[in-house]
């Protein structure tokens, strides 16, 4: 656990609705840096920042930095680089999974369990976004 935090803005009024059904907006985000000269140790951080708002005021807001160091012995840039941005988050995620349960078990709504992520998808996204914003743009 590199960085966490939970904020409940909205209690204790929030507690006295009957019905609650917020709406939860989730980002995730992954950031890797290597620690050493020789490419081989690099510090992973899976960044899950979740928003929970009812009747447009937010309830909760939890954030949660989880890190990872991780020895990757890849000579292929490209073979590390998928390393990192889908191997070291996939192995993260349980971990990052939990705090946000219990921080958010703890600010006294209920349980909140984050669903599975599929990495590979999010990597092969991004490298189809990279690869539209540099096609060159045609002449009009």
């Amino acid at each position: 656990m590199k960085d966490a935090s939970f904020e409940s803005p909205g209690t204790p009024d929030i507690f006295l609705k009957t019905a609650i059904n917020p709406d939860i907006d989730m980002n995730l985000n992954v950031s890797h840096s290597a620690v050493d000269e020789n490419d081989r140790f690099y510090e992973v951080v899976l960044k899950i920042t979740v928003t929970a708002s009812l009747e447009g005021k937010n309830m909760f807001l939890v954030e949660v930095h989880q890190a990872g160091m991780f020895e990757i012995v890849a000579e292929d840039p490209k073979q590390r680089e998928i390393l990192v941005q889908v191997g070291c988050p996939h192995t993260l995620l349980p971990f990052a999974r939990e705090e946000v349960a219990s921080l958010v078990s703890k600010g006294g709504y209920q349980q909140m369990l984050i669903a599975p992520v599929n990495f590979e998808a999010i990597y092969l996204k991004k490298l189809e976004q990279e690869a539209s914003e540099n096609l060159p743009q045609e002449a009009h």
